[in-house]
């Protein structure tokens, strides 16, 4: 009876010991579903990033800095997975809401957006968000309450290119070829050429039309305002069309006073011969860093983490990544050495490093 017993009692052990394993493995991923923060030193973050477009120079710079930080994180066992996602139709706002859907089914914890709409997106966020997924908008900046924005002041940043050109230009006209209609980014700019513009009575403003931030689709539009055969003394365009417009010019050949240029080495190229040739062309340049997604990859793991934002960072829940470099031909030289050995498609881009990134929090 003793020997019964006691393998009753082993038995029993046994049985107790296999409920508790599979209880165990039943429990949840997250142990905070109501912001997303899980317990990183036990469980490591999903990453769905949604691009919202691809397939020009800029964007896919972007691309590569995002994986550039992803497989970073991977490697240094930060993350447990990323996926990134483009939109098929570019800029679109509802395709861009589905993508972050299949990441809300897929069970991911953190989602990056570039979003493609500042309002249209508000909804799905807050899905995501209710699901306890921590959201994170980069480049473009969306209304959703408790998201955090990671860009650029990107009415301060064509500000700075608008007001150099119409200095430069004094009186005449000028025409404008912008970006992706209906693009947050795009909104803020064109809002800044239109306010720089009335402190400039002198300049009028003969055409302005889309270019898609696309250098084809640029040259295409440019080309057809130049067909109209009206003066043209400026140009103002957007990073990623600045080689478009100015091919545009130099197959009709005619060249503006004055342009804004790409930050990179095929725009830059063509600057440098036609200043070893001495022509009346004068250009600014200045980085609209593609890397900013990958900043805020950065940013997006540390809140995950649980790290909370120095008081002085955030501007109505916005971090404004500032970029410090502005070209003309003062200091062209010093953007050239960092090109000129570098393939046609390369763009000036930075990303912030890891501790650069943890300054910004307590």
């Amino acid at each position: 009876m003793k020997r019964k017993g006691t393998k009753l009692i082993a038995l029993a052990l046994v049985v107790l010991l296999m409920s508790m394993t599979l209880l165990a493995g039943c429990g949840s991923s997250k142990t905070d579903e109501s912001n997303g923060q899980g317990d990183v030193s036990n469980d490591l973050p999903t990453v769905g990033i949604s691009t919202g477009s691809s397939g020009t120079s800029w964007r896919n710079i972007m691309i590569d800095a995002l994986d550039e930080v992803g497989k970073e994180y991977l490697d240094a066992g930060k993350i447990a997975n990323y996926k990134i996602v483009n939109n098929v139709n570019n800029g679109d706002a509802t395709e861009q809401a589905n993508i972050i859907r299949d990441f809300i089914s897929e069970g991911v914890d953190i989602i990056l957006v570039n979003p493609n709409s500042p309002d249209a997106l508000n909804g799905v966020i807050k899905e995501a968000q209710d699901a306890g997924i921590l959201v994170l908008a980069f480049d473009a900046t969306v209304t959703a309450p408790d998201v955090v924005n990671v860009t650029l002041d990107h009415y301060v940043w064509n500000v700075k290119n608008v007001d150099f050109i119409c200095k430069t230009v004094g009186k005449g006209t000028v025409i404008q070829v912008y970006g992706l209609d209906g693009h947050p980014a795009n909104n803020e700019r064109i809002k800044a050429t239109e306010d720089v513009l009335k402190k400039y009575p002198d300049i009028k403003m003969i055409a302005s039309t889309s270019g898609g931030w696309d250098q084809t689709k640029a040259k295409e539009v440019t080309t057809q305002i130049i067909g109209s055969g009206q003066q043209i003394d400026g140009a103002i365009t957007q990073d990623s069309m600045g080689f478009g417009v100015l091919s545009a010019f130099q197959d009709a050949g005619k060249l503006p006073k004055v342009m804004f240029g790409d930050p990179g080495t095929a725009f830059f190229k063509e600057w440098k011969k036609l200043r070893d040739a001495g022509a009346d062309f004068k250009a600014c340049a200045q980085p609209n860093p593609p890397g900013i997604g990958g900043t805020g990859f950065r940013i997006a793991l540390n809140l995950y983490n649980g790290m909370e934002f120095k008081d002085d960072v955030l501007k109505d829940g916005t971090y404004y990544y500032e970029v410090s470099s502005f070209y003309t031909d003062e200091n062209f030289d010093e953007a050239w050495e960092m090109l000129k050995d570098k393939p046609d498609d390369y763009l000036l881009s930075e990303i912030m490093p890891q501790d650069k990134v943890d300054e910004l929090f307590k």
